[in-house]
């Protein structure tokens, strides 16, 4: 049987950076994906940075489309009264996600995003 090889430095710094990326691409349109996608497609091939991104990508988009929903109950339903406190607590799960997936990432372990739709296999 053959043994698991022990993961680098690299790829656990890789498979980190995969998850705090998004929080510099927020300051470019849908940078927040752009980033996890580039590093799922040109970064290191390990299975473990590719499972990281993967699972940071999904968490993007996912959160990208319930702020674009947001963003619609906000300017036709429920106004901002609503609106502003589910974006605030919105916020928080996106930073808490990717924090813990980061923490993960440098321990070596997995991590699963809460409340995210799993469109990238």
């Amino acid at each position: 049987m053959e043994q698991p090889t022990p993961l680098t430095d690299a790829e656990r710094t890789w498979a980190a950076v995969a998850h705090l990326a998004p929080l510099v691409g927020y300051f470019i349109l849908i940078g927040q994906i752009l980033l996890p996608l580039a590093i799922l497609l040109w970064g290191p091939k390990s299975a473990f940075v590719q499972a990281h991104a993967k699972e940071s990508l999904n968490g993007q988009i996912s959160y990208t489309l319930y702020g674009l929903g947001l963003l619609l109950l906000a300017i036709t339903v429920v106004g901002l009264v609503v609106a502003v406190p589910l974006a605030l607590a919105l916020l928080a799960l996106i930073f808490w996600n990717m924090v813990q997936g980061a923490l993960a990432a440098g321990r070596g372990g997995t991590y699963s995003y809460a409340l995210i739709l799993r469109l990238i296999p």
